[in-house]
C-alpha cells in the first residue's frame, strides 16, 4: 500500500534523520518527510504535522515522533490494518522508557469519558481494539480523512499542543474506525534534550489551555458545565495559576 511516513521534529535533526535511515532499512521503498521546525521562530506541533500532511503522496500518512525507535514490523502492522475499508486510522502500541509495565496487558486503550475529564491511554497494551483517539508518537490516518477533517487543529497552543492528537482522534472517530494495533509497536526513547519543552509552569498553563479547546470542541452543554467546574477544581489544587489559561482555551473560536 502507498504510503508516506511524516517526523515532526524541533532541534533534533540528527535524531529524525537516524530514524529515517531506520525506517529504510526495514521498508526502502516508503516516502519519509521530514518537517524540521528547529529555525521557526514559532514552533507548532499541530502545523509541522499539516505541512507533513500536505507533503506527503502516500495514501496512508504514518506519524513517529523523531525519539522512537520502530521494529522491522511496525510500518508492515500500520499498513495490514488498512486492508480493512472501515478502519481509517490505526493507534500503534508505545512503550515508553522507564515505563512501568503490568503482567496483565489484556486492557482497555484510548478511550475518553462522556465528560472528557478522564482519558485511559494504556497504550502498551495488548488487546487489538478500537479506539477514540491514538498517541501521537506512533499513529496513521488515511490521507483522505486527514483532509476530509482538515488536519490537526493549530488553534491548539503552540509549540506543543498537549491534545491535538487526541482532538484529532476524536473527529476521526466520529466518522469511522480507529484501531489499536499492538503489533504495530515503538520504544519512546524521550530525547533528554531537543523538543518543544518548557518550564513547569508553562507547560502546565499550555496544557489546560489546550484542554479548555478540547471540552469547547468536544463536550456540548450542558454536560460541560460539569466537566468545567470538574476542571477547574483540579486546576486549582495542581496548578492555580493555569486558571486563566484554561478560560482562554474555552473561549478560542
Amino acid at each position: 500500500m502507498n504510503a508516506s511516513v511524516v517526523i515532526p521534529t524541533y532541534k533534533r535533526p540528527g535524531l529524525a534523520e537516524n530514524l529515517k535511515k531506520q525506517i529504510h532499512q526495514y521498508t526502502p521503498d516508503i516516502e519519509v518527510v521530514i518537517i524540521d521546525q528547529s529555525n521557526s521562530k514559532h514552533p507548532n506541533t499541530s502545523v509541522a504535522k499539516n505541512q507533513g500532511i500536505a507533503k506527503a503522496k502516500g495514501e496512508i500518512v504514518i506519524f513517529f515522533d523523531d525519539d522512537v525507535e520502530i521494529t522491522p514490523n511496525t510500518i508492515k502492522a500500520h499498513l495490514k490494518e488498512y486492508s480493512n475499508s472501515n478502519i481509517l486510522g490505526v493507534s500503534g502500541r508505545v512503550i515508553n522508557d522507564g515505563e512501568a509495565i503490568p503482567a496483565n496487558k489484556d486492557v482497555e486503550t484510548g478511550t475518553m469519558n462522556k465528560l472528557g475529564t478522564s482519558f485511559v491511554k494504556n497504550f502498551w497494551g495488548e488487546r487489538r481494539q478500537n479506539v477514540v483517539h491514538p498517541y501521537g508518537c506512533n499513529m496513521s490516518f488515511r490521507k483522505s480523512i486527514l483532509e476530509t477533517v482538515g488536519g490537526f487543529d493549530t488553534k491548539f497552543p503552540p509549540p506543543l499542543s498537549s491534545f491535538e492528537e487526541i482532538d484529532l482522534g476524536l473527529r476521526v472517530s466520529k466518522i469511522g474506525v480507529i484501531i489499536f494495533s499492538p503489533d504495530a509497536l515503538v520504544y519512546h526513547h524521550r530525547a533528554s534534550s531537543g523538543g518543544t519543552r518548557t518550564d513547569i509552569k508553562t507547560r502546565n498553563k499550555l496544557y489546560y489551555q489546550s484542554y479548555g479547546r478540547l471540552i469547547r470542541k468536544h463536550i456540548k452543554f450542558p454536560l460541560s458545565l460539569i466537566s468545567i467546574a470538574i476542571i477547574k477544581l483540579r486546576i486549582l489544587k495542581e496548578a492555580p495559576y493555569a486558571l486563566l489559561a484554561f478560560a482562554k482555551g474555552l473561549l478560542t473560536a
